[in-house]
């Protein structure tokens, strides 16, 4: 099959250098009809020379390949939509912390793939520093928007190194 593809490719090529440089009028109608017959006849002579198994074998192959390609870019654009999702969780969160007067320092989302094919966070760990109540408040409030339980709320303060526990109310 490769060997009767780089043929009529070649035979391509000659073909339209040949189209070219044949002058304009009826002459040129003449030899369109001649190429393309003769294109014809390439692809046709071509497919005959393979026995029908082969050909059943490298359909098969092709499809094989395609089913990889498309699970690898499947893959390929799940990781990127993560990528995404996580960058701008990130950026939302440094703007609703600097409305509170919070200097965040790290960001790190716990994501998890829903069946509906797109991604959640599940946790949320920050580190910061600020105010403890500021930083309780910025919890309790992505929590909500985010749909995330308050247990998998972290701050981590940058200045003492603790964690504040989440308060409620």
């Amino acid at each position: 099959m490769r060997e009767a593809l780089h043929g009529f490719c070649v035979l391509a090529v000659f073909c339209g250098a040949a189209l070219r440089l044949t002058p304009e009028g009826s002459v040129k109608r003449v030899m369109s009809v001649l190429v393309s017959a003769v294109l014809l006849l390439q692809i046709f002579s071509g497919l005959g020379l393979r026995d029908a198994a082969k050909i059943a074998e490298e359909i098969g192959r092709f499809r094989e390949a395609e089913q990889r390609y498309q699970l690898d870019s499947e893959q390929v654009r799940q990781r990127l939509d993560r990528l995404v999702i996580e960058e701008e969780l990130k950026t939302y969160i440094q703007n609703k912390a600097g409305q509170r007067g919070l200097t965040i320092t790290d960001v790190e989302p716990e994501l998890h793939w829903q069946t509906d094919g797109y991604w959640l966070p599940r946790a949320l760990t920050i580190r910061g520093s600020g105010s403890e109540t500021a930083a309780s408040a910025l919890l309790r409030e992505l929590g909500a928007e985010l749909g995330i339980e308050q247990e998998r709320l972290r701050w981590i303060a940058d200045d003492r190194l603790e964690e504040y526990p989440q308060t409620t109310g």
